[in-house]
């Protein structure tokens, strides 16, 4: 096999495995804003509870409903604006 030969599969399996995980990560389902909610809240007593300064918690919260999504199977969500 020449090197051109290797190359052009190599860059064929990036790109095939690109799309993939593209397509993978469009494919999870929404959380429903009841969901979202729920989480936020749950995320907002752990902030109280663990006496996040002010200016921390908007990032945490947003972190923590992220990563309990991930764990259900969700998608990720970009801002907790919409869920207020």
């Amino acid at each position: 096999m020449t090197t051109s030969t290797f190359a052009r599969i190599a860059f064929a399996a990036v790109i095939a495995s690109g799309l993939t995980l593209s397509f993978n990560a469009s494919a999870l389902p929404q959380a429903s804003m009841k969901d979202i909610q729920s989480l936020k809240e749950a995320c907002q007593q752990i902030a109280i509870e663990d006496q996040l300064p002010e200016n921390e918690v908007g990032v945490f919260l947003l972190d923590c409903v992220n990563d309990q999504l991930t764990e259900m199977g969700y998608e990720r969500i970009a801002s907790l604006e919409v869920s207020q």
